[in-house]
């Protein structure tokens, strides 16, 4: 779908954001920030969560973020339940819907621990499939309801493939890792050693080269990826 809806402060019964819904099967949307905006714990007020910008944190570009929930009208406004890039894995918050521009996607990754196995659905169908290599027993990948982030260009000295995709979703095992936040991504497999089946990695989600670039191509920022045992 293509259509876009422009945050609006409005609670009439004709609003564009009746449509918006958390992320469903074959359906969800996403809030591309246009201001920054201060995302709350409670629907217009609350526990102050974080700031957030116009550019993704920590990779640059547009920061696009994944709708969790209905909005909520309060006081004359209206508020959007986003998935935050920030730490525990799975944060979220709330922000003002004049800030963002919601648009619907029909793309989802999903990330099946115990059968090893990554898939991208297009409006409910399978477009893709691979087997994967996941994080080891002490370091596990995080499971719950995250995003594409953003697609990162990678030194071949890390041997993670040219382009790695970033995920809001982080180790609950690691406070840091190699000197960063220990955010979860899809990379290439081919030369870290572990085959494809098995649980070996630090959190992140190893696969094929080839596999790792068509979701960078098929799957933009913002697309729900949902990571289940």
């Amino acid at each position: 779908m293509s259509s876009v809806v422009p945050g609006v402060a409005s609670a009439r019964s004709d609003d564009p954001l009746a449509r918006v819904a958390g992320p469903t099967a074959d359906l969800a949307w996403t809030a591309r920030v246009d201001y920054p905006v201060v995302a709350t714990r409670a629907p217009g007020g609350g526990r102050r969560l974080a700031t957030v910008g116009t550019s993704a944190p920590y990779w640059g570009g547009p920061n696009v973020l994944l709708v969790t929930a209905p909005p909520r009208h309060v006081d004359g406004a209206t508020f959007v339940r986003v998935r935050l890039k920030t730490m525990p894995a799975g944060s979220a918050g709330w922000v003002a819907a004049d800030a963002v521009t919601l648009q619907p996607t029909r793309r989802r990754i999903v990330i099946d621990l115990s059968q090893r196995r990554v898939t991208l659905t297009i409006g409910g169908r399978r477009f893709l499939s691979s087997r994967v290599v996941v994080g080891a027993a002490i370091t596990p990948t995080p499971t719950g309801l995250f995003a594409v982030d953003a697609p990162v260009s990678q030194h071949p000295e890390l041997n993670l493939g040219r382009r790695v995709l970033a995920l809001t979703a982080y180790s609950r095992a690691l406070a840091r890792y190699q000197g960063g936040i220990p955010q979860v991504a899809l990379h290439a497999y081919e030369q870290l050693g572990a085959p494809l089946g098995v649980a070996a990695s630090h959190g992140c989600v190893r696969m094929p080269e080839r596999v790792v670039q068509a979701l960078i191509r098929h799957a933009p920022r913002g697309t729900p990826v949902v990571i289940q045992r």
